[in-house]
């Protein structure tokens, strides 16, 4: 497999944080996720900047945090659900490695990113304003190089999945 950086891209509860640190310890690589980067930089969390800066503070935090990922090599990266959704930034990711997109439906998404604590992104929305949201970011997801459809499945079984399109994707590249 070639050694460079994989990126994973996706909605908010697609398992972009999970699944990337358990594919990170199945490949015996470091594992790095940009909302990360941004709160060691700032020294808040990311529903503090957001309350306080508002989302374009933070979106201008994540255009610095693709730059620095730049300087990555052979690291698993799970990034922000909007980090993709500005132009230029997927021709970006896919210049940093290989930028997988873990799609799941809709509903099992939300589910599972309201379970795991406060997104700002989701608060205060109604469900109609929820699925404009995601169909406005689809269209950047699916310009990754591989997609992995999460619907139903556990984090082992995702890894799983993306691992066979990894090995299938870069066998065919030799």
């Amino acid at each position: 497999m070639r050694r460079d950086n994989i990126v994973l891209v996706g909605f908010m509860g697609a398992g972009k944080s999970v699944c990337g640190r358990l594919l990170a310890r199945r490949l015996g690589r470091c594992f790095v996720e940009t909302d990360d980067m941004i709160v060691a930089r700032e020294g808040r969390p990311v529903p503090e900047i957001f309350s306080r800066d508002g989302e374009e503070h933070f979106r201008a935090l994540e255009a610095e945090a693709v730059e620095l990922l730049r300087l990555k090599s052979g690291d698993v990266i799970a990034t922000g659900g909007g980090l993709p959704c500005r132009e230029g930034r997927m021709e970006a990711l896919q210049q940093v490695g290989t930028v997988v997109w873990l799609r799941g439906d809709l509903r099992e998404l939300c589910d599972r990113a309201t379970s795991q604590g406060q997104r700002p992104m989701l608060a205060g929305r109604s469900w109609a304003e929820i699925e404009a949201l995601y169909r406005q970011r689809e269209p950047f997801y699916a310009r990754a190089h591989l997609t992995v459809d999460t619907t139903g499945l556990g984090p082992d079984q995702v890894v799983a999945r993306l691992l066979g399109q990894l090995r299938d994707t870069h066998a065919a590249r030799l």
